[in-house]
């Protein structure tokens, strides 16, 4: 099973939405996007958008091992901040950050 596949990442999000006892209406409103477009992510039709898939998940309270994505070792705050600053930048934003920690890592090895 691919983890990018709609229907899989729609059908995992409807049954932890229906598990946390929260309507579709509500968890579009608390998200900001229409309980149209809720229901075609949850349909498979659409995919969300990454800042609308850390809301929901902010929300039903998930973590990627609800998608078969094993992030044990990812239990570090530190570590989710970072990938959440990650995965909601630009192209440039991401650049920037990458050229800073690389930066940072070989003053850390000069000491």
């Amino acid at each position: 099973m691919l983890y990018n596949d709609k229907e899989f990442i729609g059908k995992t999000i409807q049954n932890i939405r229906k598990k946390a006892n929260i309507k579709q209406s509500e968890l579009a409103e608390k998200i900001g996007i229409s309980e149209k477009h809720l229901s075609k992510i949850e349909t498979g039709k659409n995919l969300p958008s990454l800042d609308n898939f850390f809301k929901m998940a902010e929300v039903l309270k998930f973590s990627l091992d609800d998608f078969g994505i094993k992030s044990g070792n990812m239990k570090s705050e530190y570590k989710q901040t970072l990938l959440k600053i990650a995965y909601s930048a630009s192209d440039k934003e991401a650049q920037s950050y990458c050229e800073i920690i690389e930066t940072l890592n070989k003053i850390i090895k000069l000491n």
